[in-house]
């Protein structure tokens, strides 16, 4: 456990110094929501249901891209710098490593999140007058759902990261970005009961989130020293 938090922590600090990665997070994070918020108020016509769905809707996609922004970071600085050569020979096993690398950029990702939801929040409420803050659905998804899927994005591009070469990483990084967002609006469509935010909803979201998590550690676990040497470049 004490080397986890040690790898953890080192992410952590590392993502928080690195301005340029907190500076496209923090232009997302408040650009993206603001754009979306006027067409979540004009569609929800003074419904507090169906704008908290909204916002879940926005917090969600913006959570994982976020992942991925201090995802690519975290992996693959280490391989293009030639530092992930003295990490693989400590005692630590890679899938520790993986599990430290990936809740370390994860904790940041997820505090860019809220911050995108705050700014989401109260731009909708500015422009209808609906506080739909105190909205429990939605604190839960913002409390349990949106952090599940920050992990699980995170785990996922950087087990992939750590397996793959440079060059295929440029390509799978956009492909499995996308990916999350595609499943994430699949659910959310498939699931009745309009476009408000339900216990339903909620249920599958975490469902998926846990299940992605369980293949990112499956994909993790399968990775050898020898594998990631040879794509070092």
């Amino acid at each position: 456990m004490k080397t986890f938090s040690v790898i953890a922590g080192r992410e952590m600090r590392l993502a928080l110094r690195n301005r340029s990665i907190l500076i496209s997070a923090a232009i997302f994070a408040i650009w993206f929501p603001v754009m979306s918020a006027f067409g979540v108020a004009a569609g929800a016509r003074g419904d507090a249901a169906t704008i908290a769905g909204g916002i879940a809707a926005i917090t969600l996609p913006v959570g994982v891209f976020m992942g991925y922004i201090f995802c690519a970071d975290a992996f693959l600085r280490e391989k293009r710098d030639g530092t992930i050569e003295t990490l693989l020979c400590t005692p630590v096993s890679l899938r520790r490593l993986w599990e430290g690398k990936a809740i370390g950029v994860a904790v940041p990702a997820y505090v860019m999140a809220l911050i995108s939801a705050t700014v989401t929040i109260a731009a909708i409420t500015a422009i209808t007058g609906i506080t739909v803050v105190t909205e429990p659905l939605l604190l839960l998804h913002l409390a349990a759902i949106v952090p599940v899927w920050i992990i699980a994005s995170t785990g996922l591009i950087g087990a992939a990261q750590l397996a793959l070469g440079m060059r295929e990483n440029q390509i799978l990084g956009f492909l499995l970005i996308f990916g999350f967002i595609f499943i994430i609006l699949g659910l959310q469509e498939i699931v009745p009961g309009g476009p408000g935010v339900s216990l339903v909803t909620e249920g599958i979201l975490a469902a998926a989130g846990i299940a992605l998590i369980a293949f990112a550690r499956f994909i993790a676990g399968k990775v050898t020293r020898e594998r990631i040497v040879l794509t070092i470049p």
